[in-house]
């Protein structure tokens, strides 16, 4: 058993087809200054209504060097800094900087970094 044929679109609903763009004679524009840049930016921001500043990034102090060290600790201990650090939802690196604050170790506010994840913060 065949399908009966569809009926045909009336002219009115077909969409007319987009002329086809020639990519081979696209030529690049000139350079523009970055005080062109700025201006364009700044017209189009008004006749849309948008903001075109971008809030300023504040520098941060620079942060010390890494390294790395190596122990054992108990499994239960682990287990409890596990825990721990997804209860405050903080490394385990952070807790165990945190404690040595806390006994008298020069640890510098910035680098308590609370989760290393969530930006690269020493560009490891």
């Amino acid at each position: 058993m065949s399908k009966p044929p569809l009926p045909s679109i009336d002219s009115d609903l077909m969409a007319t087809p987009r002329q086809r763009v020639d990519l081979k004679g696209l030529r690049p524009r000139e350079p523009m200054t970055d005080a062109a840049v700025e201006a364009n930016s700044r017209a189009i921001g008004e006749k849309w209504g948008a903001s075109t500043q971008l809030p300023r990034a504040e520098m941060a102090p620079p942060l010390a060097p890494v390294t790395s060290i190596r122990g054992y600790i108990p499994q239960y201990l682990d287990d409890e800094l596990t825990i721990k650090a997804a209860e405050r939802r903080v490394t385990k690196t952070f807790l165990i900087m945190e404690a040595l604050a806390k006994a008298g170790y020069r640890v510098d506010k910035t680098d308590l970094v609370q989760d290393r994840r969530r930006g690269k913060q020493r560009g490891n």
